[in-house]
């Protein structure tokens, strides 16, 4: 049986990390250095319709921006990131 993180995993979403919490929801991040208009919101619209498409039911939690200054070969966590926060629905 498949864990909600491996369905997450599997729908072709562009994330450049995909990580579980304590809690057992799901932390998505996608990095920049330029956003060349992206958002937040076209991140979580793009994660929705991947789990649409791919039959994963899940609610939104959080999401939103960071900014930090750029440090050449650090995380994706601690360098600027879009951010959604997903749990089974």
């Amino acid at each position: 049986m498949t864990t909600f993180i491996g369905h997450v995993r599997k729908a072709d979403i562009r994330a450049d990390s995909i990580s579980k919490r304590k809690d057992g929801t799901v932390v998505l991040r996608r990095e920049f250095f330029y956003t060349n208009g992206f958002t937040a919101d076209k991140f979580v619209d793009h994660i929705m319709s991947k789990l649409i498409n791919y039959g994963v039911s899940a609610r939104i939690v959080d999401s939103g921006e960071i900014w930090k200054p750029f440090r050449g070969g650090s995380t994706t966590a601690n360098s600027s990131h879009w951010f959604v926060v997903l749990a089974e629905k």
